[in-house]
């Protein structure tokens, strides 16, 4: 698949607002350490329009259904990225959508409609209360689906490879 060149990203939600679990936190669930978060939750309500951030190519779209044993992705959604200048790739993540309109391969333009936040607590959205999971990710692609958290040990992902995407959005222009 060829690159495409991302001139201008935008936040993925009209009202951007990290007003849940915020990128680096240590989260804890039910009593489990899951690790720190490596995204920004942002509520709410279901049905809101998620956009893609910026132009790129579709490398990942899933159902990880959950259910009330375990919570999971639910839709979510991954594109590709490239910054025209530095010529970084990095990656855009879109989870807990209640439908997904993209495909493997779809060519995505800036502010086009991904999907919509899903209700909560359904297979759809991976058995959350209705949000966004956004994240930025900046290290290699093994196509397949990237964690949201990391725990000391953890191989699948290293914290470095991930950024704030509030801050990424919005320094990105400078670069």
């Amino acid at each position: 698949m060829a690159y495409l060149n991302t001139p201008k990203v935008i936040y993925p939600l009209a009202e951007y607002r990290v007003n849940s679990l915020p990128f680096g936190k240590r989260s804890v669930y039910e009593g489990v350490l899951w690790g720190i978060h490596l995204g920004e939750d942002v509520k709410v309500p279901a049905g809101t329009d998620v956009r893609a951030i910026g132009r790129g190519r579709v490398v990942y779209s899933a159902l990880h259904a959950g259910d009330a044993e375990k919570g999971n992705w639910g839709h979510i959604i991954i594109i590709r990225h490239r910054h025209p200048v530095r010529r970084q790739v990095f990656y855009s993540l879109y989870a807990h959508l209640g439908s997904s309109y993209k495909r493997i391969g779809d060519k995505v333009e800036l502010g086009e409609p991904l999907g919509f936040v899903g209700e909560s607590f359904t297979a759809e959205n991976g058995w959350w209360e209705a949000h966004l999971h956004f994240a930025i990710y900046t290290g290699p692609w093994q196509d397949q689906v990237l964690p949201g958290y990391w725990k000391d040990g953890d191989t699948r992902t290293r914290p470095e490879w991930w950024q704030v995407p509030s801050e990424f959005i919005a320094r990105y222009a400078q670069a």
